[in-house]
This record gives structure tokens, sequence and C-alpha cells, in this order.
């Protein structure tokens, strides 16, 4: 810093303004902290807006896979059918316990009004009747998931199991899911979540970019956030959805870097921006300043600054707000509360 400060003008207190102008020109330029930092980045992960399992949920052999690898489905459709043959058997056996239990219990409505039977046989028969009736709902159940079909409209992204192969309960048969939209998932730190504002998404621009796609941005809009940091890594996950590109074949797993806009209220004045080098002076003290423009007057007062890095063909300083508008040429001939003629960036006194 100390080479940074040497480098500096001084100020020069008894200059003579232009002898062309009523008051001293100067070129302004607005401090804008997006000049240096605007926008935080982050690599995420793509996944599909929607996916699942599509399990067995009996036991017994594959009889049919309609579908393979990549191919898409409709909601409803049929995806693989398991041998039906043993649930067709239950189910038979079932319906025939069924049948016998209801006209029993259909005879003893009818006897236990005339007190042809007690009411305790009554009830014994009518439990029997509703087990008999809970068995066979089980047995058509049962033979209705050896059909197996799509939860949703998607894409088959793996199959599991051959033909013929023997699957048990719970074991997944094919993997589904939906790429008519993806989810762009992030980990967000937690010194930048405390300062991040909490505002609806639409306020907020967020995109994402691919290596292997140059030049292209895609727009994302925000769908949640954990609010509890993981214990390991100490970010929070958030999720982003973007819209399947038609001209790109983006898909689940691809890695994505998403920059997200940093909002006006969340920026600070220890934010470094980026001035000219010639904006930045030494005062009496020695202490970096700049001029800072009151437009409605026309008059300018110093404001002490904390200098930092060189970058290009300007300086890092601290201690300014966005919005503030900073003498940038003339700065070495002003003092407080003189009288200036304002120039935007760029032009030049006559």
């Amino acid at each position: 810093l100390l080479l940074i400060f040497c480098l500096l003008p001084m100020q020069v207190r008894a200059a003579p303004p232009n002898a062309k102008h009523k008051h001293t020109p100067v070129i302004l330029a607005p401090v804008e902290t997006k000049l240096i930092f605007d926008k935080v980045e982050a690599l995420g992960t793509t996944r599909s807006i929607e996916s699942t399992n599509i399990t067995s949920t009996v036991t017994e052999k594959v009889k049919a896979i309609h579908f393979t690898d990549g191919q898409k489905v409709k909601k409803g459709q049929l995806l693989a059918e398991l041998d039906p043959t043993d649930f067709n058997i239950r189910l038979k056996d079932r319906q025939a316990s069924y049948n016998t239990a209801k006209a029993n219990y259909d005879r003893a409505k009818k006897l236990v009004d005339k007190g042809a039977i007690s009411r305790v046989d009554h009830d014994n028969i009518r439990a029997k009747y509703f087990t008999a009736k809970a068995n066979l709902d089980e047995a058509e159940q049962d033979l209705l998931y050896t059909r197996l079909k799509a939860n949703f409209d998607g894409i088959i992204a793996k199959r599991h199991v051959e033909n013929f192969e023997e699957v048990l309960a719970s074991q997944a048969i094919f993997s589904l899911e939906d790429i008519s939209a993806l989810k762009v998932i992030i980990d967000v730190p937690e010194n930048l979540m405390v300062s991040l504002e909490r505002t609806p998404a639409a306020k907020r621009k967020l995109s994402a970019s691919f290596t292997i796609i140059k030049g292209v941005d895609f727009p994302l809009s925000f769908v949640e956030s954990t609010t509890k940091a993981d214990a390991t890594t100490k970010t929070f996950k958030v999720t982003l959805k973007m819209d399947a590109p038609s001209d790109y074949n983006i898909l689940p797993g691809m890695t994505a870097t998403v920059l997200a806009e940093i909002l006006q209220s969340e920026l600070n004045p220890e934010m470094p921006v980026i001035l000219p080098i010639s904006a930045v002076i030494a005062d009496n003290e020695k202490q970096a300043s700049v001029w800072i423009v009151d437009e409605k007057t026309k008059t300018v007062s110093p404001k002490k600054v904390t200098p930092g890095m060189i970058v290009d063909d300007g300086i890092q300083v601290t201690g300014l707000n966005a919005g503030e508008r900073v003498v940038i040429a003339g700065a070495a001939f002003l003092r407080k509360d003189m009288k200036v003629s304002l120039l935007e960036t760029g032009e030049q006194p006559e």
C-alpha cells in the first residue's frame, strides 16, 4: 500500500481556475460497484426436473420388456410385464373363496333377523366375508403389479434388468427421468448466504453456461434453498430450474457454471471499486481521498478512501457508496466547496 500511496497525486490547493471557464471543469464518473463485483459464480450439476425408479412390487420373472435406454415414454404407457401365471391362479382361488364367503354372509343376515342363528355366529361369518374380500383385493392388485407403467412423460435413463430375469419385490426395473426441464444444483457458502437478500427470484438475474457451449447463457429461475448448512462443507444447497434447450442436448449430470446477479441492496461500502488512478489524491494529512460532487450545488467535497491493488489502468478503493459521482480528471486542482463545471466521462472541455 505504501507504494500505491506514493503514486497518488498530491492535492494542489491554490491552482487557478481554467481561464476559459467560470468554474473549474472536471470529468465525472459514477461509482458503480458492479465494475468489479456484480455477480457471483458457482459450479453446479444438472439433474432432471423429475426422476423415479420403476420398481417391482412382487417377486416374479420378467416376461417382456417394451422399452430400453434412451427411449421416450408417455405417462401410463406399459414399460414391462412380469409373468402373471401364478397371480392369475391366486386370483381365481381367492375369487372362489370370496364368492363362498359372500353367499354365507348374505344368508346369515337373513337368518339372524329371524333368530335362526346367534349374533355371535353372524359376526363370525361377516368377519370371514371381509377377510375374503381383502384377500381378493390383494390378489387383484398383485396382478396389476405385473404390468409396470410410466409414472409421467419422460425418458428411460437406464434399464436395470433383462428379459426372463427373476426380480425381487422393490427391485428397480427402470430409471425414468423427465428432462423437459432441468434442475441445476449449486452449493452456496455461508459467508455469501448471510449477505444475500431474501427477495423474490424474479428480481435477481440467474444464468447457466457450459464450457462446451461457447457464448451461450441459459436463463435460470429459483426453485428452493435449504435453510440449514451442510455439517461438513458449511454450504447451503440451492436448486434452480432451466428449461431444456431445443438446440443443445443438455442432460442430467453435466457441469454448469452458474452466474447470479448481486442486487444493489446487497452491496456495501467495504466492497472495492475500480477508479482511474487520477481520481485518488493525497490530502494534507497524507490520507487517500477522492472528490465527490454535489450535482445540485455543483460543488465538491473530499471523501477519505482506502486504496488497494492497482489493476489494469485503475486502482481498487473501498469506502465509496454506489451512485456517488467522483471526479476522475482535474482532481488535483480542487478545493473544498469549489464550484465546478461537470463533464461526463469522455467529454473534453472546450
